[in-house]
């Protein structure tokens, strides 16, 4: 079964997760993977190759390994997990030195990594709590179809920083032996240049950038084209009717006209 596109991981991220995230511990290619019968069972309900699955997921060659203590624990339990026990009787069986006194799962799984060698593939939420608090355990489980790298706990952060700080920056021992030295030299703390700080005006804006202000016209200040002009608004002046005056003879001559007629 192919690993869909959801569960796929960058191996550029899973390296950092592995070999930044879990820093230092011994996690190294070919990743030992020790798979316990929770995780098969689980991946015996959503039908997951776990063979392919988990080299596929990490996107790098791993080693998947069981111990007799787990296969024992898990048979103990009868046919309800008959089908996780075929799966896990599958993979290298892994020599956890209890072979003449068998011990629960768990404990063998916790015994195993005290050498910070192995990545542990399980679904037993308690046995997951209890490796998160060991530096540099990786821990794999599955949500529903697709395998999942947690991210590195608390222990592991705090154990990766302490160990930057070993290696890139000064530790305590070192702090202290500059202090020894500088009081052998006579310099003290305190002795600090005082260096005056530029300070920092606020410039002026770029004349050619801003808009120009428009002249505002004022009482005391008018436009010397419109002096003189009054306020009041201008009446339409009305034309004048021109009437032209019709010569006596003339009236005579129509009157005439008119009664002849």
């Amino acid at each position: 079964m192919v690993v869909s596109s959801s569960a796929r991981v960058a191996p550029h991220i899973l390296n950092t997760k592995i070999t930044f995230g879990y820093p230092r511990c011994g996690s190294r290619e070919p990743f030992q993977v020790i798979i316990d019968a929770t995780f098969c069972q689980v991946a015996l309900e959503f039908q997951i190759k776990i063979s392919e699955q988990i080299p596929n997921y990490l996107q790098s060659e791993s080693r998947l390994i069981t111990t007799q203590c787990i296969i024992e624990e898990a048979e103990s339990l009868g046919s309800r997990i008959q089908g996780a026990v075929q799966i896990v009787k599958q993979f290298v069986v892994h020599r956890c030195g209890h072979d003449k006194k068998p011990i629960p799962g768990a404990d063998c799984i916790r015994s195993m990594c005290k050498q910070n060698k192995y990545i542990v593939a399980t679904q037993d939420r308690e046995l997951q709590e209890k490796l998160r608090l060991k530096p540099g355990q990786p821990i794999i489980y599955l949500h529903k179809r697709c395998p999942v790298l947690e991210q590195p706990s608390e222990a592991s952060r705090k154990f990766s920083d302490k160990k930057i700080d070993e290696t890139f920056g000064f530790g305590e021992d070192a702090v202290n032996k500059l202090k020894t030295m500088k009081r052998r030299a006579g310099i003290e703390d305190t002795d600090v240049l005082n260096v005056k700080k530029k300070k920092f005006k606020r410039k002026q804006p770029n004349p050619l950038s801003c808009k120009k202000k428009k002249k505002r016209v004022g009482d005391h200040g008018k436009d010397k084209s419109i002096e003189g002009v009054s306020d009041k608004p201008i009446e339409k002046k009305q034309r004048s009717r021109i009437r032209k005056r019709v010569p006596k003879h003339v009236k005579e001559h129509l009157l005439a006209l008119n009664k002849s007629s």
